[in-house]
């Protein structure tokens, strides 16, 4: 199968057409001047021979007239124009000033026009150069005279012309190649910071705007892009609100659910259906309190809500407290540099790594161990498990809300985990990524940027 050819850019099709239109433009000129040049020198030329030949054709047709007098003589008397031969013909016999040039070559564009009693004048490159000939019958003496003129210097005036025109014509596509990338990068300059301010939209900068112009032809674009962001930001600030109003009038029936249910479960005189009913109705408003917590967690993130102030965090503290908090055993390994140090929200970087210890042990089969080193100015936290792995296909799919793997029937957890830890990596600047683990498991690796001193210090340690 044939790949088709990347297509031109904008910009590739602006210096091209600019290109175009100078090469097109540079060779009519080019043509155009060559062509009226070399008509008025060709023309000037002929001219001239002419009028010289006419002179000494006169010359030659006095001198014959004397008595005595034969054609060699006469050859002989007159001083012809630099580079100019003369040759007459007298009763068959054919004389020249020059032995050099060949007579039937130099005159036959002419000799026939002359035998008619006509004045002829016609180029020939005879000797392999380029000629003028002139040939002018000479009445009342019987002969025919012929001034065969080298043109070399009018040659080399047309090629040295032509030459300099070919140059100017490439140097004015050049030229209007330079003019055309200089167009484009103008014309595309607010292009350009459009798409530069999309992408920080994009990457959660919300307050990012394009900055206004005085071109009234750019100003319609500048507005109404920024008026689209503004629309788009309200329209988020809306369902973060009305998010954060439903997961608030929510909480107090749902805490009201809890506690009755709570009740209910202690009540010693209920049936066995009963007590079973109550049991399943207990479950499921607990999935149904986390999932809300995890809803309402998340429209904070969204919307860059700080939940504590930003500090020096020591990664090892923050994994021995999360540990603790999830009862893991001894059977987990921990590889955790005791001087490694990010900055950041203390309770935002808690939970997120919480929910991947929960993810480990509620989908991965258990946690076998978590280490973490530096790496190009990050802090890099690697959450293994002892499970089947994720796979390839689904190892980017697993960050979005509301996202399962695994069998249809698996109902345990909000699917809003991953996706708070991928919020909060993002809110800090980092990032977050599964990969297959050495020992087979999943290995959920979060990135955190360094604190300033530690990265300080790695960097040094590089150096």
């Amino acid at each position: 199968m044939s790949r088709r050819p990347p297509r031109r850019g904008l910009r590739t099709n602006v210096v091209a057409t600019f290109a175009a239109g100078a090469l097109l433009i540079s060779l009519i000129l080019a043509f155009g001047t060559y062509f009226s040049a070399r008509h008025y020198l060709i023309v000037q030329r002929e001219r001239n021979a002419l009028q010289q030949a006419y002179i000494d054709a006169a010359l030659v047709k006095e001198r014959l007239r004397t008595n005595g007098v034969n054609v060699a003589e006469v050859l002989s008397e007159i001083a012809p124009p630099s580079r100019t031969t003369v040759l007459v013909r007298q009763d068959g016999q054919w004389y020249s000033s020059d032995l050099t040039t060949p007579v039937h070559d130099a005159t036959r564009s002419v000799a026939r026009s002359v035998e008619e009693g006509e004045v002829a004048l016609s180029w020939n490159d005879a000797g392999d150069r380029p000629n003028i000939v002139v040939g002018i019958p000479l009445e009342g003496v019987g002969a025919d005279y012929y001034e065969v003129t080298y043109a070399k210097e009018l040659s080399q005036t047309l090629d040295t012309m032509g030459y300099a025109l070919a140059i100017s014509a490439a140097l004015t596509t050049v030229a209007g190649g330079i003019l055309g990338w200089y167009a484009a990068r103008r014309v595309l300059r607010p292009l350009r910071q459009v798409a530069l301010a999309a992408a920080r939209i994009s990457a959660g900068e919300l307050d990012t705007r394009v900055e206004a112009t005085d071109d009234p032809d750019l100003a319609t674009l500048t507005g109404s892009f920024n008026t689209m962001v503004d629309t788009v930001v309200e329209r988020l600030d809306h369902d973060a609100r009305f998010a954060a109003d439903v997961s608030h009038e929510l909480r107090t029936p749902v805490a009201t659910l809890t506690t009755s249910l709570g009740v209910l479960q202690g009540d010693p005189t209920l049936s066995p259906s009963s007590a079973t009913a109550v049991e399943l109705m207990a479950g499921e408003l607990d999935r149904f309190r986390g999932a809300l917590e995890d809803l309402i967690t998340l429209g904070r993130l969204d919307a860059g809500v700080r939940e504590s102030e930003w500090e020096v965090l020591g990664v090892s503290g923050l994994v021995a407290a999360v540990l603790a908090e999830a009862g893991t055993g001894g059977e987990v390994t921990v590889d955790v540099p005791a001087d490694l140090e990010i900055y950041g929200d203390r309770l935002q970087v808690h939970r997120a790594l919480a929910n991947l210890v929960r993810n480990a042990e509620s989908h991965g089969g258990g946690l076998t161990a978590v280490h973490a080193s530096a790496r190009r100015g990050h802090a890099e936290i690697h959450v293994v498990d002892s499970g089947p792995g994720v796979p390839a296909a689904e190892r980017e799919r697993i960050f979005d809300r509301f996202a399962r793997t695994g069998a249809r029937g698996a109902t345990t957890g909000s699917g809003l985990g991953l996706s708070i830890v991928e919020q909060t990596a993002q809110l800090h600047d980092g990032s977050v990524w599964c990969r297959e683990a050495d020992s087979g498991g999943a290995d959920f690796v979060l990135s955190l940027p360094l604190a300033p001193t530690a990265r300080s210090a790695a960097g040094r340690e590089v150096t």
